[in-house]
């Protein structure tokens, strides 16, 4: 062995014993600082939880246990599983580290249904989980928005302190939420104004109310479906309260219509031929919170003019045809109408469509179709087509429909079941209110009538005193002023055709300029005017479209 080769084992066998190689710099001087020591551990992120578990336990809550830590990115979850007695609360939380802008804490049950969120746009939720729960919940935290360190921890409270306990640190839940009125909840009536805009009608709101949810337990709200008469509900949850199902139940407990809605708000209307007793059953799928009802009513005919179909309440009639039958022709003999010049029967069966050739006659009037029930039938569509392929009037109900066809010549009446089938009557006879005007504007003349009738058994009120026919658009405001006899009501009913969308009108106190009535629908709408027993009163009437142009009829009728 060489010189240089002994140097060479020499300094192989001193680091093979553990002596450090001394360090050279770039240009060859030696570094006077030692390698980095590496230790063993991790980061303790309970740190981020602060005073907040000294805080709850002053309140009441129990020690603390830390669900789970650790670094987290975006989108990332966090969390553990938690053993939480019978009679007891659970509070949850979750802190981050200031590179984490939005952190979401929500507790799953075994199967993964959310029980309890708190998703707002911040770094410090916070939930308290009361009875009735699940023996066992996960916790876990979301980073939302940024990446850093994580702690999800949790406290066992007592029910008796968890109002107090859930105040004082903010966590989300209806049972220690305080108390607020429907009528103060911010932007409720801007979510119920843009309703109606969108649902067309005329509504009497009857009833605001805040509702407590919870998505563990279905919460109830009296739903009155009146005889002849729509009901509408607006829900509105708040924050801590997620997904929410809402369904209208008649008194049997059978769900006669779901809500529809977007991301939050949900919106239900329900119109009935007979009196029920009905629920709003509220269930959100996460959380516990709030929710804010506003109940609305409207006459029956209103169902015609909305631009969503409503849902129909039904049950099945218990009559035979020919009593049903008997009772339609003895209603309409009283008010003057002759006896039926076509009487058809047949039965209709449930999701098939059945056609039923009908002449219309002389285009110088229009025809009174009543299509009466027999049991079990119910909730009936019709429509009526004519030899051209084009729609001349449509309508349906719970046990009959009553259709203004205001055309001529050879049609067809489309027939559909779609509730139960059963035997049906087609009571057919000339409709008495007949003006020129009628033939130039068959669809027109069709919504008018239709919008004009009342009741369950569609008949025309009072007498007509004038027809006419106009061009309505958005930029313009058809305007008129009317003067009603002393004990005297103005009913005034337009229909309208045409490429544009939307009939508005309103009925004004020409003197004062206070607003008597006021409406909106897609095809058809009706306003109404009473003087008093004493003098005449005298109206301005304003008709206008909400876009592009409107061939419009309007009738007028006077009644006491």
């Amino acid at each position: 062995m060489n010189s240089r080769q002994g140097a060479i084992a020499l300094l192989v066998g001193a680091i093979g014993c553990g002596a450090r190689a001394p360090e050279v710099r770039s240009g060859g001087a030696k570094s006077p600082h030692l390698a980095p020591r590496v230790v063993a551990g991790n980061l303790d992120a309970s740190v981020l939880l602060g005073d907040l578990p000294a805080r709850a336990s002053q309140l009441g809550a129990g020690p603390l246990s830390v669900v789970a830590s650790g670094e987290a990115v975006e989108r990332e979850r966090l969390g553990g599983f938690v053993l939480v007695p019978d009679g007891a609360c659970l509070l949850g939380y979750a802190r981050a580290s200031t590179s984490i802008d939005d952190l979401d804490l929500t507790a799953f049950t075994d199967a993964g249904n959310p029980i309890a969120s708190d998703d707002g746009p911040d770094a410090h939720p916070t939930l308290l989980l009361c009875p009735p729960h699940p023996e066992r919940v996960y916790l876990a935290a979301l980073t939302a928005s940024g990446e850093g360190l994580v702690a999800v921890a949790a406290q066992l409270v007592g029910p008796e302190r968890a109002a107090e306990v859930g105040r004082a640190l903010g966590a989300r839940g209806a049972r220690f939420a305080a108390p607020r009125a429907a009528d103060r909840w911010i932007g409720l009536d801007d979510h119920v104004r843009a309703h109606r805009d969108s649902l067309g009608g005329k509504w009497e709101e009857f009833r605001r109310v805040a509702l407590a949810v919870d998505a563990r337990v279905p919460a109830f709200l009296n739903f009155p479906l009146e005889a002849g008469a729509c009901t509408d509900a607006v829900i509105v949850p708040d924050d801590d309260v997620a997904l929410l199902e809402v369904e209208a139940v008649d008194e049997g407990g059978h769900v006669v219509a779901r809500a529809l809605g977007g991301a939050r708000d949900r919106t239900v209307t329900v119109c009935s031929t007979l009196a029920s007793g009905g629920s709003l059953l509220v269930r959100p799928h996460v959380g516990q919170g709030l929710a804010a009802v506003v109940l609305s009513r409207a006459r029956g005919e209103v169902a015609g003019d909305l631009t969503a179909r409503p849902d129909v309440a039904w049950a099945a009639g218990s009559l035979p045809l020919e009593a049903t039958k008997s009772a339609r022709n003895m209603e309409l003999a009283k008010v003057g109408y002759p006896p039926p010049e076509v009487t058809r029967t047949g039965t209709l069966t449930t999701g098939r469509l059945f056609t039923v050739p009908i002449d219309l006659g002389a285009a110088d009037g229009c025809s009174r179709l009543d299509l009466v029930s027999g049991a079990p039938l119910a909730l009936v569509q019709a429509a009526v087509w004519d030899d051209k392929g084009v729609l001349v009037t449509q309508g349906e109900g719970a046990a009959s429909v009553t259709l203004f066809a205001c055309g001529h010549g050879k049609a067809r009446l489309e027939l559909e079941a779609r509730g139960r089938g059963g035997p049906y009557a087609l009571l057919m006879r000339p409709e008495r209110w007949k003006d020129p005007a009628f033939a130039g504007h068959p669809l027109s003349t069709s919504h008018m009538l239709a919008r004009a009738a009342v009741g369950t058994s569609a008949m025309l009120e009072g007498v007509p005193v004038a027809v006419r026919a106009a061009v309505v658009d958005a930029v313009h405001r058809l305007s008129w002023e009317e003067t009603i006899p002393a004990r005297k009501c103005l009913q005034i009913a337009v229909g309208a055709e045409g490429d544009g969308t939307g009939l508005s009108g309103r009925m004004i106190e020409s003197t004062t300029g206070d607003e008597i009535d006021r409406t909106h629908a897609d095809r058809a709408i009706a306003m109404r005017a009473c003087a008093t027993p004493e003098v005449p009163r005298v109206v301005r009437v304003e008709i206008h479209a909400s876009a592009g142009k409107l061939d419009a009829l309007i009738g007028e009728r006077v009644t006491d």
